[in-house]
């Protein structure tokens, strides 16, 4: 998956059964902290009398968990362990389980709860954050058609005056534009920007 960071792109859940213990997993984009609160409290309504609510969490440059009554680093860790795995930052994950009789014991716990996360996240979308290096390119009018298809998936913006004035925008490959700068009157470099773009 590289050095990014990845960013879920909506709210995943799924449910697994192991000896009888129901496992219900939801892991969801956070924008604050106190978000998590308000996520607690929707699913504890919606789930009410479960045995345990175990959670994890990544925002930012801070991480959490919670074992929620489970046997201490059984639940909560291997929550955030698999999120850490998959380089998930800015979500909170909840794993409410309904007891079935039959204790699973640490190892059988520590694989549950990793399992019931796993899962949620088989069919999740997914965004990357990255950094975009923006170009403004002028340009006299007849060069259009042979820009637009130069360019295509890199143009973000166009203006038409006097010259057409295109914005570019780059992730880390320039060689398009340095290959066909004589195209242009003028180039100039405007900055850079993080944008969030889709993964899977």
């Amino acid at each position: 998956m590289g050095d990014y960071m990845y960013y879920l792109n909506e709210l995943v859940q799924s449910q697994i059964e192991i000896d009888k213990s129901i496992f219900i997993s939801f892991i969801e984009p956070i924008h604050s902290l106190s978000d998590m609160d308000v996520i607690l409290k929707r699913i504890k309504k919606e789930y009410p009398k479960a045995t345990h609510y175990c959670t994890a969490y990544v925002f930012e440059n801070s991480q959490g968990s919670n074992d929620d009554g489970e046997p201490s680093k059984t639940a909560g860790v291997p929550i955030l362990e698999i999120l850490n795995h998959h380089q998930l930052t800015n979500c909170f994950a909840v794993v409410v389980r309904y007891f079935g009789g039959i204790k699973l014991g640490a190892g059988g716990l520590i694989r549950a709860y990793a399992k019931a996360t796993k899962e949620a996240l088989n069919d999740a979308k997914l965004s990357k954050k990255v950094t975009k290096t923006i170009y403004e390119v002028v340009f006299t009018y007849e060069k259009i058609a042979k820009i637009d298809q130069l360019f295509e998936s890199l143009i973000t913006d166009k203006v038409y005056l006097e010259d057409c004035i295109y914005e570019l925008s780059f992730e880390d490959d320039f060689s398009l534009l340095e290959t066909h700068e004589y195209l242009f009157k003028k180039i100039q470099k405007k900055g850079t920007k993080e944008v969030l773009v889709p993964w899977k």
